[in-house]
């Protein structure tokens, strides 16, 4: 399978979201999406980071003092700022930005040189320590769940057919195996994945403790069987494992320690 373009793919999965910002009325604005984030506060929250990565100024209060430590993740603090730094703002305002930061990103990075990946990206996450290929593989991660988290809390259907879904259904498919570390040696599982990204992963933990995948038609002490929306879902922490719609067959402890373990997302 060919690897899509990261500008293009970031381009797609921020036009997929602004599609379903879009459609919103009035009332949807205030509905609770994450904890102590509205739906409004969800699109200041891109706007925040597309207006960074587009190199536009941010508002007073929107950037807080890094430290120089290395490669830090984005922290909720980091985050944080920018969405209280925009509360004084409507959601027709905050959306204009987010649109003006989508053409003026996609104008700043034409032009970006993609031939070392290891290079530090520019900007914010620079400072954070990011290389242009954590860059380019989060922004997709971050716009395809947040259009998930709008789309949950406006009543609309998760959507997994999109080039967005099928970049974090590729990354989830590689991290299952952790899901069994510590396990006893020989603990094996098999999670059957239905839908546009359905798929099956399969991992057993080796003598060094490690798991890792092997072929799902020997069998495992347990097999997950769910839809594509709710695997994502438990991979970004979206939902708890016993909100989770999930038949499991097999052995119900290593079932609970491996779906306990399916957010990966910090």
């Amino acid at each position: 399978m060919t690897r899509p373009d990261p500008l293009a793919l970031w381009d797609e999965t921020s036009k997929d979201v602004l599609a379903v910002l879009r459609e919103l009325t009035d009332d949807d604005w205030d509905r609770p999406a994450l904890p102590g984030w509205s739906v409004q506060d969800v699109l200041a929250h891109l706007a925040h980071l597309e207006s960074e990565a587009a190199g536009m100024p941010q508002p007073e209060g929107g950037r807080i003092d890094l430290v120089a430590e290395g490669n830090r993740p984005m922290t909720s603090d980091i985050t944080e700022a920018g969405v209280v730094a925009r509360r004084g703002r409507s959601a027709a305002e905050l959306l204009d930005e987010l649109e003006t930061a989508c053409v003026r990103r996609r104008e700043v990075l034409a032009d970006l040189d993609i031939s070392d990946l290891k290079a530090p990206a520019p900007g914010l996450v620079g400072e954070l320590g990011w290389d242009l290929a954590t860059w380019l593989r989060n922004r997709p991660i971050d716009l395809w769940v947040h259009e998930q988290d709008i789309r949950v809390a406006t009543g609309r259907p998760v959507a997994t057919s999109s080039a967005g879904a099928a970049h974090v259904a590729a990354l989830m498919t590689k991290v299952f195996p952790v899901t069994l570390r510590r396990l006893p040696s020989g603990t094996a599982a098999v999670a059957r994945i239905t839908g546009p990204q359905g798929r099956v992963l399969a991992a057993r933990v080796g003598e060094d403790g490690r798991a890792a995948p092997f072929d799902p038609s020997e069998g495992g002490d347990v097999t997950l069987t769910m839809d594509d929306a709710t695997w994502l879902r438990l991979t970004g922490g979206r939902i708890a494992p016993e909100e989770a719609q999930v038949e499991v067959t097999g052995d119900q402890g290593t079932a609970a320690i491996v779906l306990g373990r399916l957010n990966v997302t910090p």
